[in-house]
């Protein structure tokens, strides 16, 4: 009997033994995995493009003032001398940058003259060509599980801070093996005392199991559990293995969906900057929320934050790493943390698509969402603001003129660099910063008369049939489509104007004009110009074509643009300037890509008309001082029944176009005009883009011609305009009740000698 009671006893211990030695394996198998797992399971970090200043750049004080702004700098009216603080006036500027990649924190000097950064000057007085602020993050492209971190190697990790992290933490990390018994003794003393759960005794490899492997539930079956993950992890990795995974792990915040792990992206999340830049107060700050990230948020509880901070420099200063007098500076320092730039996915969505898309050309969404990928895009934070704050505000105006019936209205913006194709802003949205249909790429919609210019683009370029003055038939057209059926284009005013000049019927965007031209060039010479612009979709063999029944996506209508706006030179759009590895090596660049797909001469044509929109078209209004000095051109579209407002155009060196309509297709009381050229007007009187020197091709000249006949004119006659040429294909003809009107050059020339000489005879 009692043999058999022992053999129970030794089985029943014997598979208690197996059962314990299986979890522990399983359990040793899963810590491996795991750890060698979070190193490789980042999700890439999108930003903005730095900011570059430049000694002889071009400077817009308002605008660096507003980027310092979104970028959380404080402005003082004294000199800076703390990261993230800067002063500025007319002449000068004087900023404490944070710190970005080599470039480290510290402060610097720039005087202006004229528009120009004339000098920038370290602390020392040593002058530099060059700064970059920081870049926006602006987003990721996040797992499932939505957790967010940035990778740290040991080397990025300051000692004061690992002191730090220990001293608050776990004093004897380097001295035991994953528990500690005194530990765990002085705080069971202390739950006992009282009734509950007030002191944790767990060291920093139990933190790191917990955070790993286990629920946050305080039970003792789980303590056992971490205890045994705890001893795995010490048999498997160095202490600066361990330490160094609790670093990058560790839970600190959370931003909407968005969960923070880390103190490397921690410091960018609260500081706007890296972790070896931080101050000692912000670094204690840090540790300080270890004990409760949202208790000891200094978002939500600024006071309590403070106060544990002010707790963490005086176990510092215990442990005599500071001096007493530099523990009351330091704790005398406000939070000064920043807001957070983004919460959830990305803080602009529709550009964040626009990235997606470009990504996806070279990488699988596996790697965007576990390599740590660092991507620097094209976006300029200011221009973003600017584009936003114009939609909104734009249907704000709209809604009150046009009441209720404007409620669900929706829009897209994009804003391009003209010649290099850069992206640099866009929004999907009349609500930019909401989630959902990106109307930028996704909204495909009749263009209307944005087509036009493709058009007549294709008829400038047969130099020997076509200029400016050329006259086009605007009579009344029936045009037989299959069946009994006819078609019979009209103009916006009902009207038709007979034989009209070219230049003229794109101006006043003429419909059955246009439509007459492109019937007469042929659908195969249109379609040849549309592949030239970088549109990929065929036109159809039907005469509505000419006149807007094309259907594109903002983006894809922006794009084609870009080539007229560019002088004939094709960019294909791209979002994205680099895509860095978590180690800062280069992993693939953006190069610009430029093609001449349009000799100048009939763009140079072609852009003199795009100017008159803003002049005498559709676009009108705008003085002629701000239209010579931001060297606009442009176009409104309206398609039928007014279901679709467009407008495009460029000014300096960019090029925005705008989308306003419903998504429901139904019709809407705005035109090109009263819609989206309203849009466009708020953001380019917001950034009163620099101008450039537009080069006049050397085949070009200019001649006076009547703006009805197309035929030579004189700029003292009436209704004559002054308009360029390809040589040898201007007018030859002049009218004969205009040849008194009309002065010959030649004798224009000689009659201003004649009396220059007449002048010095009178000396």
């Amino acid at each position: 009997m009692k043999l058999s009671l022992r053999l129970i006893f030794f089985s029943i211990l014997t598979i208690l033994l197996v059962i314990c030695i299986a979890y522990v394996s399983i359990l040793d198998s899963r810590v491996i995995n795991k750890l060698e797992g979070v190193l490789w399971t980042v999700p890439a970090k999108v930003y903005a493009r730095p900011l570059e200043l430049a000694e002889g750049g071009n400077i817009n004080i308002g605008q660096l003032k507003k980027e310092l702004e979104i970028l959380s700098y404080e402005q003082t009216k004294k000199i800076p001398d703390n990261p993230g603080e800067f002063s500025l006036n007319q002449n000068s500027a004087s900023i404490f940058i944070r710190g970005f990649k080599s470039q480290e924190p510290g402060f610097y000097k720039l005087q202006f003259e004229k528009g120009r950064i004339e000098s920038i000057k370290r602390q020392d007085g040593i002058s530099i060509d060059l700064i970059q602020l920081e870049p926006l993050s602006i987003g990721g492209m996040f797992p499932s599980h939505l957790q967010d971190r940035i990778l740290l190697n040991l080397s990025q990790v300051p000692k004061d801070f690992q002191e730090m992290l220990l001293i608050v933490e776990d004093r004897n990390f380097y001295n035991h093996r994953g528990i500690s018994l005194k530990s765990i003794t002085r705080a069971f003393i202390r739950n006992t005392r009282a009734l509950g759960i007030e002191e944790g005794g767990s060291t920093i490899t139990q933190q790191l199991a917990k955070s790993l492997f286990f629920s946050p539930e305080q039970t003792i079956r789980r303590k056992i559990k971490e205890a045994i993950a705890a001893l795995l992890i010490e048999i498997h990795y160095t202490k600066e293995e361990i330490l160094l995974a609790y670093i990058n792990d560790v839970f600190v915040a959370q931003a909407g969906r968005r969960a923070i792990h880390g103190f490397g992206l921690a410091s960018q999340f609260f500081f706007g900057t890296d972790l070896k830049n931080l101050t000692l107060d912000q670094k204690a700050l840090l540790v300080g929320m270890l004990k409760g990230p949202s208790l000891y948020s200094p978002t939500k509880n600024p006071e309590r934050a403070k106060a544990r901070r002010d707790l963490v420099l005086t176990l510092v200063k215990n442990d005599s790493l500071i001096s007493e007098e530099e523990y009351f500076e330091l704790k005398d320092r406000p939070l000064k943390i920043i807001p957070p730039t983004f919460k959830s996915l990305s803080k602009y969505p529709a550009f964040n698509d626009i990235v997606t898309l470009d990504l996806r050309k070279n990488f699988d969404d596996s790697d965007l969402r576990t390599k740590g990928l660092r991507i620097i895009t094209n976006l300029d934070p200011v221009v973003q603001d600017y584009l936003e704050e114009s939609i909104r505000k734009t249907k704000a105006k709209l809604e009150k003129r046009y009441g209720s019936q404007l409620n669900e209205l929706e829009g897209a913006g994009i804003v391009v660099d003209s010649f290099s194709g850069e992206v640099v802003a866009a929004v999907g949205s009349t609500k930019p910063n909401s989630y959902g249909f990106n109307r930028a790429i996704n909204a495909v919609r009749p263009i209307g008369s944005l087509i036009k210019p493709f058009i007549y683009l294709s008829a400038l370029q047969q130099y020997g049939k076509y200029n400016l003055s050329t006259l086009l038939d605007d009579s009344k057209l029936s045009v037989p489509l299959s069946g009994d059926n006819v078609w019979e284009p009209n103009n916006f005013d009902k009207k038709f104007h007979g034989d009209v000049p070219l230049h003229l019927a794109l101006s006043e965007s003429y419909n059955v004009a246009t439509t007459r031209l492109g019937m007469e060039l042929g659908y195969s010479a249109v379609q040849e110009t549309f592949t030239k612009l970088g549109i990929k979709k065929r036109i159809s063999n039907y005469p509505s074509i000419f006149v807007g029944s094309f259907e594109m996506s903002p983006l894809q209508a922006i794009q084609a643009y870009q080539t007229i706006a560019s002088e004939g030179f094709f960019s294909p759009l791209n979002s994205i300037r680099s895509v860095e590895s978590s180690e800062d090596v280069l992993s693939l660049s953006y190069p610009y890509k430029v093609e001449q797909r349009f000799r100048s001469e009939p763009i140079y044509l072609l852009k003199f008309v795009l100017k008159q929109t803003f002049i005498s078209g559709t676009a009108r209004g705008y003085p002629l001082k701000v239209l010579e000095k931001w060297k606009v051109g442009g176009k409104t579209g309206t398609s039928d029944e007014q279901r679709d407002s467009w407008f495009v155009g460029y000014a300096g060196n960019y090029l925005m176009l705008v989308w306003l309509g419903f998504d429901d297709n139904r019709k809407s009381p705005l035109t090109g005009r009263s819609g989206a050229l309203q849009v466009w007007k708020s953001f380019m009187s917001k950034l009163d883009p620099l101008s450039y020197e537009v080069r006049r091709p050397s085949r070009i000249k200019y001649e006076w011609v009547d703006v009805k006949d197309g035929l030579l004119s004189g700029q003292k006659c009436k209704g004559s305009i002054f308009i360029p040429f390809i040589e040898g294909t201007e007018p030859e003809i002049i009218p004969q009740n205009r040849k008194k009107c009309r002065i010959n050059k030649e004798s224009y020339s000689s009659k201003v000698i004649n009396k220059i000489k007449e002048a010095i005879e009178a000396k």
